[in-house]
This record gives structure tokens, sequence and C-alpha cells, in this order.
């Protein structure tokens, strides 16, 4: 997902996380889809889990899907896009791209009978879907995960910026590792960007000599899992599975499928019985986000974690109960309380566990 305003970013996914039922599409014409990505298809991060859904999409309904690569997020090239797009007659758009945000909601209101998703989204409309995945869910499991692999109980995470739906990876990550193994702690630290490989390597590299010998990222590409594995440590992945890159040390990727949530809303659009659910978090029980296997840990700690998951899936437990303390003493949540999905959009603190700033 790509960034232009944080500030912006933290107010208004505050404002537009519940989602709001529209009323159903009706389509111009029979389904024909297209797409657009930030970045490349290839990218091994964001554009290529999404690039994994057009494909899924295109096995599914037997037809050419069409897309654009590289599309910044300025407002005029995206609805240039998309004009594009609906001018030959394709009447499903899908992006992936906050930034794309203004741009969709103008298009939605000037093409009614056309439907539009933008994953990572924030605005919506009756034509309009902007869904996102509870990836604490993933990173909780890995976190566990971390936690049985660390031997000296110091891990090292790499994000983007410090942002809501990334500082719940971060401090889920370091609820699941302290759950699995108590005293352990995680490191992390900010690129302010989606991708600066030379960055990631670099801090891969200092921390590893800071003592972690897991590795996550939550960045575009796999330059910290890299540095990890020369220097023989374990490794975390995001995105896509990560382990072609890095096999001799990784423990898991936090994984979206997309396609899992986009191949039947097409479906209903196909149909005529597709509502917009406004802007959406979907989670392990739809599929859209998993972790790869878990490997480098003994059978009985994967058990354990799989137990958890199944957990998750029922609905019976969430990485957000109480206890949670932040770095302050504050208590987030007690003993018998959850975080509230509206106050994960407002998330500004990490748990106790976490070295490192909000900067």
């Amino acid at each position: 997902m790509k960034l232009k305003n944080l500030a912006a970013c933290a107010s208004f996914l505050a404002i537009c996380a519940t989602g709001v039922a529209h009323a159903q599409v009706k389509l111009s014409g029979k389904p024909k889809i297209a797409f657009i990505f930030f970045g490349t298809t290839n990218d091994g991060g964001w554009a290529d889990a999404q690039n994994a859904a057009r494909l899924s999409l295109m096995k599914a309904y037997d037809q050419r899907i069409p897309f654009v690569e590289n599309v910044p997020e300025v407002t005029e090239k995206v609805e240039q896009a998309i004009d594009l797009f609906i001018n030959h007659g394709d009447n499903i758009i899908i992006a992936g791209s906050y930034g794309y945000s203004d741009a969709f909601t103008a298009e939605a209101k000037a093409h009614p009978n056309s439907a539009f998703i933008n994953i990572a989204g924030i605005s919506s409309a009756p034509n309009l879907e902007s869904f996102y995945a509870k990836t604490y869910q993933g990173w909780y499991l890995a976190g566990m995960a971390a936690g049985y692999a660390t031997k000296t109980k110091t891990l090292g995470m790499i994000e983007a910026f410090p942002i809501p739906n990334v500082l719940w990876d971060v401090n889920s990550f370091a609820l699941g590792a302290e759950a699995a193994n108590p005293g352990t702690v995680v490191k992390v630290a900010y690129i302010n960007a989606w991708s600066d490989p030379v960055k990631e390597a670099q801090i891969s590299a200092a921390m590893i000599g800071q003592g972690a010998d897991v590795i996550a990222t939550d960045m575009d590409t796999d330059a910290a899992l890299l540095v990890a594995e020369k220097a023989g440590k374990y490794s975390v992945g995001y995105q896509v599975n990560m382990a072609k890159s890095v096999p001799n040390g990784i423990l898991t990727s936090v994984i979206f499928h997309w396609g899992k949530k986009l191949v039947p809303m097409v479906k209903e659009m196909a149909s005529g019985t597709w509502k917009s659910s406004g802007t959406p978090l979907y989670g392990m029980k739809s599929g859209v986000v998993v972790d790869a296997p878990f490997e480098h840990i003994p059978a009985a700690d994967i058990s354990k974690i799989e137990a958890v998951k199944a957990k998750m899936i029922a609905g019976t437990f969430s990485p957000w109960m109480g206890p949670i303390v932040d770095q302050s003493g504050k208590v987030e949540a007690a003993t018998g309380t959850r975080i509230s999905q509206d106050d994960l959009w407002n998330m500004d603190y990490l748990v106790a566990n976490v070295k490192g700033s909000m900067k």
C-alpha cells in the first residue's frame, strides 16, 4: 500500500474504518475486468500479490484481463488509466493503493454502472469498495514462530511508516513472540518508503549486529531477508511467500490472497447481487491473509501455532485481547477486554516489548 500524506491517512482511516453496506450495482454489460498497479507485477511484493489475484480471476472467468503498471499516485494519471479501460468496455476496475482513493471516488461517481475495487483505499460509494486485510492475524502467528525460534530473545522488524495499519503489524508480531517466549523483544526501524532495498539491507545487518537472530520484513522486497540468510539467521517474509529467496532460514511469510475475496465478489457482480461493503477488513476466515507453512521450528511448536490459528478463525481468540500494555506502561486493553477495530485504526503506540520509537 502506498501513502502520500501520513497524517491524513491516520485520520481518514479512522473515519472510514467501519464498513457501510450500499445498494446492489447493475453493471453496464457482461463483467469485463481490468487492473491498475502502482508498481510492476514482478516486484516480489505488493503488486505481485495483486497480480496473483488477476491470474485467479482469469482462470475463474476464462477471460483476458488487461492491466497497466507503474501508475503513480496522481489523481489525474489514475483517472486517465481508468477512463482508458472504461472506454474499451471494461466495467470492473480493480487496483490497490491508498493514493488512488480520490480518483476512484470521482470515477465511481462518473460511471455508476461500473464497479470499482481499491485494495487498501479509504473511499467508498455504492459501486466502490475499498477493503484491506487483517494482517495482524498473520503477524501474531509469525511472531509466535519467531519466539519459538529465537535463541537471543531479540527479533528485528523492518517497517515503512509508523501509521496505524503498520503499527498493528509490529505490535501483533511482538505480542505473538511474547506469548511463545516471554521476555522476547522486537527491535523496530522505519524506512520511510514502501520499498528501499539498500536501506532494508543496511538496517537488517545493523539489527543482526545488535543481537537479532530473526529478521522480519513488512516491506515490498526480500532485501532484509537475504542479509539474514547470508548471516545464518532466521527470517519472516511478507505479501508473498519469500521462501524461494531464503529457503534455509525462513520461518514463514504473511501472505495476501486477494483472489479469495475478489473471485466471489466478481461472481456477485455478474449476477447483480453485489453490494459495496464500504471499507471492510477481511482476514484468515476468508483466506485473504494466510501464513506460509512454518519451517525450522519443532513440530510441537507448529501445533501450538496452528491451535491459536484455529481459534482466530473461529473468533474465540484475538491478538488484541488484554492485558496489553504499551511502552509507557499505559494499559491499552485490560484483562477481559479487547481493542476494537475502530481503535486499531487509531493505533499510535508500541507495545511494551517493542524496542524503538514512533519515528
